[in-house]
């Protein structure tokens, strides 16, 4: 006989499919993560866009990334330094991430609490500070330490060919 309140929690040790989307579903994203989310380090740059947002940001740079856009809820917001792009739903207002790409390259980092990613629910993220970094040296760091991401557009995007974006990780 076995009493449920003293049976073991199953402990992922493995790669996780994570996933979550802003508030009113216009952006989704999949990280597909080569190891569980407890392993993940959760960040929380300092900039002023970051903390006013309340970000917290996950990425795998051995995994890959999928996100799913309604083109016509996306804002793209670029910060002073211009080296990222961070995708807000014009709709429900919410920060999902930010991407840096380079021709047919796309890597991200996800905001694990805009995006309500589960996994991530009560981890605390731990304070980045970049200040002082050149545009080179930030775009270096986020392609080493970002995410292989593909963007999937849904929805029409008049005067604009659909575009899938992938790193192949045997570039890497």
């Amino acid at each position: 006989m076995t009493d449920s309140n003293h049976e073991k929690e199953a402990v992922v040790t493995g790669p996780a499919t994570l996933t979550g989307s802003c508030h009113c579903g216009a952006i989704r994203a999949t990280l597909y993560a080569t190891k569980p989310a407890s392993e993940l380090e959760v960040r929380a740059c300092q900039c002023s866009f970051c903390t006013r947002h309340g970000a917290g940001t996950v990425s795998d740079p051995a995994g890959r990334c999928r996100f799913e856009i309604e083109d016509a809820a996306l804002s793209r917001y670029q910060f002073e330094t211009r080296t990222g792009t961070s995708l807000i739903c014009n709709r429900c207002g919410m920060y999902a991430g930010v991407i840096v790409d380079d021709g047919d390259n796309v890597w991200s980092v996800l905001n694990t609490r805009g995006l309500a990613i589960a996994e991530f629910k009560d981890r605390v993220a731990e304070p980045k500070v970049y200040d002082g970094e050149t545009p080179e040296a930030r775009i270096a760091r986020r392609k080493a330490s970002w995410t292989p991401t593909e963007i999937v557009w849904r929805g029409p995007r008049p005067g604009q060919p659909r575009r899938v974006a992938v790193r192949d990780s045997s570039e890497t």
